[in-house]
């Protein structure tokens, strides 16, 4: 089985909206050749999209534990459950390139023991570091693992939450040099194309339409059209250019990350 490789200065499109909403935006490009989207799906949302994965073109995935939205709809997730799930896809599933590690919201020594223990069991994980935690845990983890996420970011205002990616970066290449970091919820152009994420993920590509009516392909104009049954292949698109717009910019950093 031949596996597919995320490309270099990934945007990822989370999953986790309208499965209609998805199939029209996901839907196969209207010319041959035309690029695909990375996705991240969540593992809260797996079945979801186990379901409707036959509606949606895409190049390849990553599956996230889902921790955060666990934690705020009070669901538990088993460690060992989702460990033999990320097992079993890592090792069938073509399309399916990383996995990232079960997070323990506000609580970092269990989330290391998380991932120490995905590795123990065969899998991967790419663990998350959090705005708030140690500086030091952040360096202990690119200094062992290939890729780290970077988190924890919602309700940080947009000064705070630049300075703080910057922060990350600049200690991340002072300890070890370039190295692949996956920023989680960094979908806006102007965090995207400040820092050489190796990859991103966005949920405003469908959270802006549906739940807001904010439309990115529109300049973030509140167009009033919201719902799960508008057709999102503009948002993308737009992502998709955005992403093109990524790769040449940090191309040099890529080479010396991921060469």
């Amino acid at each position: 089985m031949q596996k597919a490789k995320p490309l270099p200065s990934s945007v990822r499109l989370a999953v986790c909206g309208p499965p209609e909403a998805l199939a029209y935006g996901l839907r196969k490009p209207d010319r041959a050749g035309d690029p695909l989207p990375a996705l991240l799906v969540s593992y809260v949302y797996l079945k979801q999209f186990d379901n409707s994965r036959h509606r949606y073109y895409f190049r390849d995935w990553v599956m996230d534990s889902g921790a955060f939205s666990a934690h705020n709809s009070g669901r538990i997730i088993d460690l060992a459950a989702y460990t033999e799930l990320a097992k079993d896809r890592v090792a069938n599933d073509p399309l399916l390139t990383e996995v990232y590690s079960l997070d323990v919201i506000n609580d970092w020594r269990a989330s290391e023991k998380n991932t120490e223990y995905m590795h123990a069991h065969g899998v991967p994980a790419i663990p998350t570091y959090h705005q708030g935690e140690p500086w030091d845990l952040l360096i202990n983890m690119v200094k062992e693992y290939p890729k780290v996420g970077i988190g924890g970011m919602v309700g940080l205002g947009g000064k705070i939450k630049k300075d703080w990616i910057g922060q990350c970066f600049a200690r991340v290449w002072a300890a070890v040099g370039p190295k692949k970091l996956h920023g989680l919820g960094v979908g806006g152009e102007e965090l995207i194309m400040a820092f050489p994420f190796h990859s991103m993920d966005a949920t405003n590509w469908e959270m802006g339409p549906t739940c807001f009516g904010r439309w990115a392909s529109y300049g973030g104009a509140s167009l009033r059209i919201r719902g799960g049954a508008h057709n999102l292949r503009t948002e993308v698109e737009h992502f998709l250019r955005m992403e093109d717009r990524a790769r040449q910019r940090w191309a040099k950093e890529m080479a010396r990350i991921d060469p």
